[in-house]
């Protein structure tokens, strides 16, 4: 039988040999991509109709899934044996290789290993091979809400695929065609900062500095302009230096760590002393650990917290503790693109690159017998940071080596944030449990530590206007750096009498530090993170109710969403309200909506508000905010509220009833009633 061939790095396209396959419309052709893109697993039916239609399937969906599956039999010709269908769904048989998105992500992870090696040359062989594949956008020629998923996965991938390999080139010391291939690739993914940064470091190498400084302040307009954020820190860095350095001394081509390398093998790169501020419990408890994994003693520990929270912080200290005890570390950080790559992160964190891809059952053995060679020799601390990325394969072997702690000389730690919903991650939280493992959970940092992390960022002890906004970062380390790097890039920190000192009141939040709070919710659910933006709109504290109404949804409706947003410690009970954890998440949810079009949704909120009978005030404060338009509707709330408004909120009563009275269109009665309640307030 001649071998099927099938192509999704630009339209869908199918060969059984050499001969090309009608494919037939637009659902039979996408149901037929689903299938490949899972190839040799059942897909049900019911996850074919969901990949077709979403939320949308006609009634005949299920009958028409049967229809596309026998014409796509019919187009396959003699390869129509490869389509099989069983109780568990329809299964598309394909022979490694034969999916050209399985070969590119194939040839990207065989050019970890040389890269990591120090042998630029053929990883950028393999990676230029991976790159020749595309044929445009990936399922270019289907639509349907699989494609579009899987669409951005693979766009993700390409882009990290040129990343590196530009970095590759470069610090191999260029070519020809390395300006002309980032120019390239800042054309057409512009919101790409890492991609400014090498073609600046390309243009400053090349003797082109001025070019090379037009290339970040057109990456800042672009910034400003599309995303309302400036340049992060590699690049204003960047800047920094090319002006610093004469064109013969250019800066250090910024390195991409491709790999990290266990202890065991060969000595990893050290954390920086002093990083860790705070979690001297968490420290002490972990120093334990190691000392009894250094007796023979094995151990289990799950470290989970917010995004920022120090995770990653806590573990690099325990690891630079491990090392200086002696013992072998072998530590490996999950990526999110890399969730799909069967043992990922284990293979990296073991040095196995090298071994082969077997089925994953085999895999998962090769890497604890791996492990159980490693620990025969000596105590072992294997580190996974980052866990909720890690992919199936992974997640699975760090379960078997769980269940094998209790006879080896082993210390297994794990890193995750709270996954509301992640099944896989929950099972693997309580089998730490149920094996006697230790739970370390993050909690905020006290103001104290947080104002320790503003010293060591700026430089210098903090003044008291810096420490006056520690309660900004709500405890968080990250959201505390960010703090006042975005400080002193908008030159809102100077140095008096030794103390860093800001002029910006505390209400005035960097924009750097909004934009990192805001990524730290990436994890949620888009209905989640909607529901909460509308939510942020209501205040720190808010009636599910109040929601329903500003988003037109019913309470029922929206409970799922903001039940994973209580999951996901984002939000908190506050009696019979819910309330945002941290006033800093609210004020980022907030500040992601355009502000064009917040004036006419506080409009709307106070609308919805009024009619399911909010609190007046709350009603006041929307319209306060809304567009200053005076309508019918806006001067019947207050003719028939304004004397409750007035006691409760006089101010916000006067600024309402002025503006409605600056209004030539008041019909007389109710200039006269407005009017006379204003007299009241003025009294």
């Amino acid at each position: 039988m001649r071998r099927l061939r099938v192509t999704v790095l630009g339209p869908v396209r199918a060969w059984n040999g050499e001969v090309e396959i009608d494919l037939g419309p637009a659902r039979r052709r996408a149901l037929f991509a689903m299938l490949a893109a899972n190839a040799n697993r059942p897909v049900t039916r019911a996850e074919l109709i969901r990949a077709l239609w979403g939320e949308s399937a006609p009634s005949a969906a299920a009958g028409n899934i049967y229809t596309y599956v026998s014409g796509l039999r019919r187009s396959l010709g003699p390869a129509g044996g490869m389509l099989r269908s069983g109780r568990a769904g329809y299964t598309l048989r394909l022979d490694p290789g034969a999916l050209d998105a399985d070969r590119f992500e194939a040839l990207c992870e065989a050019a970890v290993a040389p890269a990591a090696a120090g042998r630029p040359a053929p990883a950028v062989a393999l990676l230029d091979e991976a790159l020749a594949l595309w044929q445009g956008e990936p399922y270019a020629n289907v639509t349907g809400l699989f494609a579009d998923l899987d669409r951005h996965r693979l766009t993700e991938m390409r882009i990290a695929a040129a990343e590196r390999r530009a970095r590759l080139v470069l610090t191999g010391g260029g070519d020809d065609a390395l300006i002309a291939d980032l120019t390239a690739l800042v054309r057409d993914h512009p919101l790409h900062e890492p991609f400014h940064e090498l073609l600046m470091c390309a243009l400053h190498r090349a003797g082109r500095g001025t070019e090379a400084l037009d290339v970040f302040h057109a990456a800042r307009r672009v910034l400003v302009d599309e995303l309302g954020v400036e340049p992060g820190p590699a690049l204003r860095e960047l800047q920094s230096r090319i002006l610093a350095e004469p064109a013969a001394a250019p800066p250090a081509v910024p390195v991409t760590p491709v790999a990290e390398v266990p202890a065991a093998v060969a000595a990893p790169p050290v954390p920086r002393r002093g990083r860790l501020v705070g979690r001297d419990a968490e420290l002490a408890l972990l120093r334990d650990l190691l000392d009894a994994v250094g007796e023979g003693r094995s151990a289990i520990v799950w470290i989970e917290g917010e995004p920022g929270i120090g995770k990653s912080a806590l573990l690099d200290a325990a690891l630079h503790e491990a090392r200086a005890r002696g013992h072998r570390v072998a530590r490996g950080s999950a990526e999110e693109l890399s969730s799909r790559i069967p043992l990922h992160v284990m293979r990296r964190a073991l040095r196995l690159e090298d071994a082969p891809h077997d089925d994953p059952a085999t895999a998962v053995d090769r890497v604890l017998g791996h492990v159980r060679r490693l620990t025969a020799e000596g105590p072992l601390v294997l580190a996974v940071d980052h866990l909720q990325w890690a992919d199936e394969v992974s997640l699975l072997a760090w379960e078997r080596l769980a269940a094998l702690t209790r006879w080896l000389p082993l210390l297994l730690v794990a890193t995750a944030r709270p996954e509301p919903g992640r099944r896989d991650l929950a099972r693997l939280r309580r089998g730490v449990s149920t094996r006697a493992g230790h739970l370390i959970r993050l909690t905020p940092l006290p103001p104290s530590d947080i104002e320790q992390i503003f010293g060591r960022t700026v430089g210098v002890p903090p003044g008291a206007t810096l420490r006056s906004l520690a309660p900004l970062a709500a405890g968080n380390p990250l959201y505390a750096r960010e703090l006042v790097t975005g400080l002193v890039a908008e030159d809102g920190v100077r140095v008096v009498d030794g103390l860093a000192e800001v002029d910006a009141r505390a209400d005035d939040m960097p924009r750097s530090l909004l934009d990192t709070v805001r990524a730290s919710l990436d994890h949620l659910s888009p209905g989640a993170r909607e529901a909460l933006r509308y939510a942020a709109l209501l205040g720190d504290e808010f009636a599910v109710t109040e929601v329903a109404a500003v988003t037109g949804r019913t309470p029922f409706d929206l409970m799922a969403d903001l039940e994973e947003a209580v999951a996901a410690d984002v939000l908190v009970d506050a009696g019979s309200e819910l309330a945002f954890r941290q006033p800093v998440l609210r004020r980022a949810l907030a500040g992601s909506i355009p502000a064009a079009l917040r004036p006419t949704l506080h409009r709307h909120a106070a609308q919805a508000l009024a009619d399911n009978g909010g609190p007046v005030t709350r009603v006041a404060d929307h319209l306060l905010a809304g567009p200053p338009e005076v309508d019918e509707w806006l001067v019947g709330w207050l003719v028939a509220h304004g004397a409750e408004l007035s006691r409760q909120a006089p101010e916000a009563a006067r600024q309402l009833v002025r503006r409605a009275l600056a209004s030539h269109r008041l019909p007389p009665a109710q200039r006269a009633t407005l009017a006379a309640l204003l007299d009241g307030l003025d009294r």
